[in-house]
């Protein structure tokens, strides 16, 4: 991004708003996203957008699935984030990236261009925009009484859609968005850095971690091949079948990401819990 932009006004730089709806609450424990929206505004107009469903070769949490009304059933035939990622980055380019809840977002995000750098090229992807959150900003500088998104827009008259769903989501955040930058311009919170700092700490997604793989772990990712392993779950030792996908980290202990044979689904596994494994 360029840095003079930090000293501008939000009307005077790229902006793209920005929303996912995922399988589950933590994308290091091998939860995806399933349907991404993001409006690119310049000068507060709409100047383009992407929205889709995405099947994240998993199943949905049930627990998600009641939040965002988004079942197994309708991802069916819907492209993979790699499918849309080249078109997704195009949009991001140059922009500050917009959301509610930012930090969940960019955690999603981030990891789902790791795994798609890794997928493509052998090399993760890296997203370096700095990202503005309007939740970060009603906590520090508002008064909402909560601070979800659907309270916030009902408190400023912003138009609802329907909630949770990630168009709908981002057409709302951005009018916040407008709404909160008119403010706090009167209390002379004026440029893009300004609102940075006023909402804490600057958020970016997260960068990838040199994780250090077993060599036959590591082997089985570069190859596509699928390994034999000794694995201990919470109900003891288990023989799998798994083909490895992805390493990841949650809480500083390192995972594999796994099409799992037995269970005929994704799996995440400790790699710290594999007590063997064999080449297939």
């Amino acid at each position: 991004m360029e840095s003079q932009w930090l000293e501008k006004r939000p009307s005077d730089v790229p902006l793209v708003v920005l929303d996912t709806e995922t399988t589950g609450l933590y994308p290091g424990l091998g939860h995806r996203v399933v349907e991404i929206g993001a409006v690119r505004l310049e000068n507060w107009h709409e100047v383009g957008q992407i929205s889709t469903l995405l099947q994240p070769g998993r199943k949905m949490d049930p627990k998600a699935s009641s939040v965002n009304g988004i079942s197994d059933a309708d991802l069916v035939g819907q492209p993979t984030f790699s499918d849309v990622a080249d078109d997704l980055l195009a949009l991001l380019d140059g922009a500050v990236l917009v959301a509610h809840n930012a930090e969940f977002d960019a955690g999603f995000l981030g990891q789902e261009l790791i795994i798609h750098g890794l997928k493509t090229a052998g090399v993760p992807s890296t997203l370096t925009n700095p990202w503005l959150c309007t939740l970060q900003l009603a906590r520090r500088h508002f008064h909402f009484g909560r601070n979800n998104l659907s309270h916030i827009a009902r408190h400023l008259g912003v138009r609802m859609g329907q909630a949770h769903r990630a168009l709908s989501d981002v057409y709302m955040t951005a009018e916040i968005l407008k709404r909160m930058v008119r403010t706090l311009q009167q209390r002379r919170l004026e440029t893009v850095s300004d609102l940075l700092h006023a909402q804490g700490l600057p958020i970016y997604a997260p960068a990838p971690n040199s994780l250090s793989l077993p060599p036959m772990v590591d082997d089985a990712l570069v190859n596509g091949r699928n390994l034999r392993i000794l694995y201990l779950g919470q109900s003891g030792e288990s023989n799998r079948e798994i083909t490895p996908l992805y390493p990841s980290q949650h809480r500083g202990v390192t995972y594999l990401v796994a099409y799992c044979h037995q269970a005929r689904d994704q799996r995440t596994f400790r790699l710290d819990r594999i007590f063997s494994a064999e080449l297939l």
